[in-house]
């Protein structure tokens, strides 16, 4: 009620501008009145197609875990397709979503027009990841790797899609920079964990997996990384743990899945072992079809 009283009083004499509805909107959230500041917002976005108010609109939503924050952001994107702040909110929503391809449609224009920016070739690398394009995410996290050389989530992000492409000696390279800038970062030492054990160097590698759990006791990788070096040890009761575990903390890796049918297999319990073949078959027709739908969106049919 008091969002529409302020909406009316705003505009009892003369219609309120466009800045009136902003400043009214502003002051309302200050005061915590998120409701009222919606009402207002939404008010300039209709009236005025205010790309400020649809972005402050989104802020609010996204705060608020509203699932509209991504169709808010598309309202602006139509009216201000070029717009650099846009481009980059609506991204970054997408990602927090899981939806690398509207996130990489938004970061492929964003990246050239401001090629300078690592934190765009970043968010583009690690969309790309997510949509299962190893090899281009690497390439786009290189580069922003070369123009913010010391950092240590593109670092570790660059090193995962290293591991993932079997490139175990150039991932540790960059994880050991990373582990000098951060050493207690969780990440980083679940997949230096993971490069050793590619590797075959399984001390190091049940070291660092270890080291990671002991922080973070249900942490994907780290459990993955446990239940591989238990399976090379023979040790299939305790790899099985590790990799439910694993399956557990990340249901969509189909490298856990087919982890776990070996060590079901291995401890003779088919049914099971057949179970989690399935589900890595899921996954993998699962990344597949992104891919599909990735470059099916792609102008020159590739998602470079």
């Amino acid at each position: 009620m008091r969002a529409l009283a302020l909406l009316a009083m705003v505009s009892a004499a003369t219609p309120a501008t466009r800045q009136q509805l902003l400043d009214q909107a502003k002051a309302e959230l200050a005061q915590g009145r998120a409701d009222q500041a919606t009402a207002l917002l939404r008010s300039a976005a209709d009236r005025f197609q205010s790309v400020q108010a649809l972005l402050e609109l989104a802020r609010i939503q996204t705060t608020r875990r509203d699932s509209a924050a991504l169709d808010t952001l598309g309202r602006a994107r139509k009216i201000a397709p070029n717009s650099e702040e846009v481009l980059s909110a609506y991204a970054q929503i997408a990602l927090a979503r899981h939806a690398p391809l509207p996130a990489i449609l938004a970061l492929e224009p964003l990246t050239r027009m401001a090629p300078s920016v690592a934190q765009y070739h970043y968010l583009h690398g690690v969309a790309l990841l997510q949509a299962g394009d190893m090899e281009a995410g690497g390439e786009a996290l290189q580069r922003a790797e070369k123009l913010e050389p010391n950092r240590p989530l593109t670092l570790i992000a660059l090193a995962l899609a290293l591991n993932s492409r079997k490139l175990h000696a150039e991932s540790k390279a960059y994880l050991l920079r990373a582990l000098e800038l951060e050493p207690d970062n969780v990440e980083a030492i679940a997949a230096l964990a993971e490069a050793e054990e590619g590797l075959n160097e399984l001390a190091e590698a049940e070291a660092y997996a270890l080291r990671a759990l002991a922080r973070q006791g249900g942490h994907a990788t780290g459990n993955l990384v446990l239940g591989m070096v238990r399976m090379k040890q023979e040790r299939y009761g305790e790899a099985k743990d590790a990799l439910e575990r694993a399956v557990a903390a990340d249901p969509d890796s189909s490298k856990a899945h087919y982890q776990l049918s070996l060590a079901y297999a291995r401890l003779g319990d088919e049914a099971n072992a057949q179970k989690q073949v399935a589900l890595y078959q899921k996954a993998l027709r699962e990344m597949e079809e992104r891919l599909r739908q990735l470059r099916a969106a792609s102008p020159d049919g590739t998602v470079r």
